[in-house]
């Protein structure tokens, strides 16, 4: 598990990348959040996006997009 907050999106899917489509993108104010349809299918990915002046959220719905994240900021969950 990864939270939302803890991932980031970059323009072109790459190696080390998880690979989608942008689906919707919903403003709230501070935040942005981006839903990533995944390539692999399955469930949407959401990655929250702190709007500012120096960093303005900057994709558009239908964009190929890669979701990068930090090692540690993942969990594995056991059922």
């Amino acid at each position: 598990v990864v939270r939302p907050e803890h991932a980031d999106l970059v323009p072109d899917p790459a190696k080390g990348t998880i690979a989608g489509t942008l689906s919707n993108i919903v403003y709230f104010g501070t935040d942005t959040h981006y839903h990533v349809k995944l390539d692999g299918g399955g469930e949407n990915f959401i990655v929250r996006h702190q709007n500012s002046r120096s960093n303005p959220a900057a994709y558009e719905t239908g964009a190929k997009v890669g979701i990068q994240f930090e090692e540690d900021a993942a969990r594995v969950l056991k059922d």
